[in-house]
């Protein structure tokens, strides 16, 4: 299989938690995330070509050493919408491949400062400023 990537996948040391926005369900974890789109491991199976909305919580964040303690605002989550594109079997997991759809401002920044961070952590990068892609809070 040929990867047509134009942006070079980050992996995480930690399973980083996925939910789905309206339902506040875990659909899995990202595995591995770049500028166009993430995969995620799951136990479930999940619709090829659904559209969904993931939430990521900065509490998990900090926890799969992503942010640090002071970075991010309590509560606060960072939403992407993204369709399912493929989907395989992994040893007793589904791997599902995900595409970034209309990002908002917000969402597109929060997503180049995590991945800046991910650079940061393997030593590709500087690490960047604080973290603070959360709405109706200030630095």
């Amino acid at each position: 299989m040929i990867d047509r990537r134009r942006s070079k996948r980050r992996e995480l040391l930690v399973f980083l938690p996925a939910y789905e926005k309206e339902s506040t369900q875990l659909l899995g974890y990202i595995a591995d995330i770049n500028h166009g789109g993430l995969m995620l491991f799951s136990e479930k199976y999940l619709e090829v070509g659904k559209k969904y909305t993931l939430k990521i919580c900065v509490e998990d964040l900090r926890s799969a050493l992503i942010l640090r303690p002071d970075e991010g605002h309590d509560g606060c989550c960072v939403e992407w919408t993204a369709r399912s594109r493929w989907i395989a079997i992994h040893p007793e997991l589904y791997r599902i491949g995900f595409m970034f759809m209309d990002l908002t401002p917000s969402g597109q920044a929060a997503l180049n400062q995590i991945i800046a961070h991910l650079d940061a952590l393997s030593g590709t990068a500087e690490r960047p400023h604080a973290f603070n892609q959360c709405p109706n809070h200030s630095s």
